[in-house]
């Protein structure tokens, strides 16, 4: 069984009388495990492809299978109940409570989860320390640096211990040595079996991936395997 399944998935977005076609059909299997990078230059439509998949939003038409359950016929209360067990997300603008602790930014998820509550403090420290910001935890986001910022959004996402973490633009606001830190961590979470996908406009950041789905104007132009793999190997001590 496909972790994922798309079949002839279509977006189309309405205002008034004016359509707009974001996803033409597309077509393509996730297999758990893997580290997908979803590439194409703004408009070709791999935001919204992301947001389809990771139950941000319905398609307009085509088939989104889930874990081999037909996504049509999940209502949103279900939808939301996935969103948050089966799947984390990773923004490019980070999306952090600017004047709250590193520790309650990444306790947010488990205030909505059925996790006991004598557990969220380890569940918490742990996603914390897989970052390599224990010495952080008790700063205000608003203290950190970019990629400090990212590392605690990552580590969020973490929490609820996810199937498929989501990454959408994850180095974009950041300079190159932080940008590497931040493809190491999820090079490394994937190395553990976290399955990823990454939206990203960037080359050199979609060839860490281990497959590149190409979009051009709402279609997948090419789906391959990365044969020459890039890796963060080199500088990957975490900054303290």
């Amino acid at each position: 069984m496909h972790l994922i399944e798309a079949k002839n998935l279509k977006k189309i977005y309405e205002n008034e009388e004016v359509k707009t076609i974001a996803l033409k059909k597309a077509d393509f299997t996730v297999e758990k495990g893997e580290f997908i990078a979803i590439m194409g230059p703004s408009g070709s439509g791999k935001s919204t492809l992301m947001h389809i998949i990771s139950f941000l939003t319905n398609p307009s038409g085509g088939e989104y299978i889930f874990k081999g359950n037909n996504t049509e016929n999940m209502d949103e209360e279900e939808r939301a109940e996935a969103r948050n067990k089966e799947i984390g997300f990773v923004f490019q603008s980070f999306n952090l409570l600017p004047r709250t602790s590193v520790f309650d930014n990444v306790r947010l998820p488990l205030i909505y989860s059925d996790r006991p509550t004598n557990k969220h403090n380890e569940l918490v420290n742990d996603a914390i320390k897989s970052v390599g910001l224990e010495h952080r935890k008790n700063y205000l986001s608003n203290q950190l640096s970019g990629g400090e910022k990212q590392r605690v959004a990552i580590a969020r996402a973490l929490v609820n211990d996810p199937d498929i973490l989501f990454a959408d633009e994850p180095t974009g606001n950041l300079d190159s040595k932080s940008g590497t830190q931040i493809m190491k961590i999820l090079e490394d979470l994937n190395d553990e079996g976290k399955t990823v996908i990454m939206v990203t406009h960037e080359r050199d950041t979609a060839e860490h991936a281990k497959r590149i789905i190409y979009l051009r104007d709402g279609e997948i132009t090419k789906d391959i395997k990365v044969s020459n793999r890039k890796s963060s190997a080199n500088g990957r001590e975490l900054a303290k």
